[in-house]
């Protein structure tokens, strides 16, 4: 379903009419993760047999050695050990075996990022190793890159559409919410029909029409879908913290929900999207 091409870029091999999970900032380990809502959402993904994409800071990982974000307080019990990264990671393998069939692709997000220069290992290549030894099949990404979705028909690709992903930059826009970005993503990705975002919790879908012509001289009219996908991570009361002293917005939980399908020339692909609460 899903093939590494390279680095940066994977293809997915899919049917009209199939579903997908977009998230990220999901913060697993964190005592604020809204893992019931969460459960909820990759439930019925399973429901749907739809496939489940994160793109970025699956992990919090904020209470290891080095990292000045940290808060003793915000370790869940489970995870207070000499062996905290292994337990987390784990414990994370542990969750996600129930959805061997949904979650095919993991992309780095600046939590893993974060580990990887202070702790010289990466906790995502990790999870995978674990997880696809116990049958699954999760494809690791970096902290941006592309998925082309090839729509089959017959044995054959009937369709494309292309997906870039970002797993977003900055501050948390406290009046934007981030949206000043759409046009230059728009400018600086032209060849993508779904640009994604994360990193700031917000959440927010911008449609955004554009011309186009083909090399027949066609012209015709596209719509381009830039999501920012939210988070599972709460805020919590404001007594203290990170989130807190920066004075970051509250954050929308939850991500997107998104069909893909074949439509009459010259777009020949098209994409639905709507809210997952």
């Amino acid at each position: 379903m899903i093939k590494f091409i390279n680095r940066t870029t994977f293809r997915v091999e899919c049917e009209s009419h199939d579903k997908f999970l977009f998230v990220s900032d999901v913060h697993f380990d964190s005592m604020k993760c809204d893992r019931e809502m969460l459960t909820r959402h990759f439930d019925q993904a399973k429901k749907d047999k739809a496939k489940i994409f994160v793109f970025g800071d699956w992990f919090d990982l904020m209470q290891g050695k080095y990292d000045p974000r940290g808060n003793y307080s915000d370790l869940r019990p489970e995870y207070k050990s000499i062996t905290y990264l292994d337990d987390v990671i784990e414990d994370s393998a542990r969750y996600l075996a129930q959805y061997k069939e949904e979650i095919v692709f993991i992309g780095r997000g600046n939590h893993e990022t974060s580990i990887e220069k202070r702790l010289h290992t990466s906790p995502l290549d990790r999870l995978a190793a674990i997880h696809n030894y116990n049958g699954g099949n999760v494809m690791i990404g970096g902290y941006s890159g592309w998925l082309i979705f090839n729509l089959m028909r017959s044995g054959k690709a009937a369709g494309q559409s292309k997906v870039h992903f970002h797993h977003g930059y900055g501050g948390n826009a406290p009046r934007s919410k981030g949206v000043l970005g759409v046009d230059i993503d728009q400018m600086q990705f032209p060849d993508a029909n779904v640009i994604v975002r994360g990193h700031t919790h917000q959440k927010w879908h911008v449609p955004v029409v554009v011309d186009r012509i083909n090399e027949k001289g066609t012209c015709y009219q596209q719509r381009i879908h830039h999501i920012r996908t939210g988070s599972y991570k709460k805020l919590g009361d404001r007594f203290a913290g990170w989130a807190v002293e920066k004075n970051f917005n509250t954050p929308t939980l939850g991500g997107w929900w998104l069909e893909i399908a074949r439509r009459k020339l010259p777009e020949r692909v098209e994409w639905k999207v709507w809210e997952c609460e």
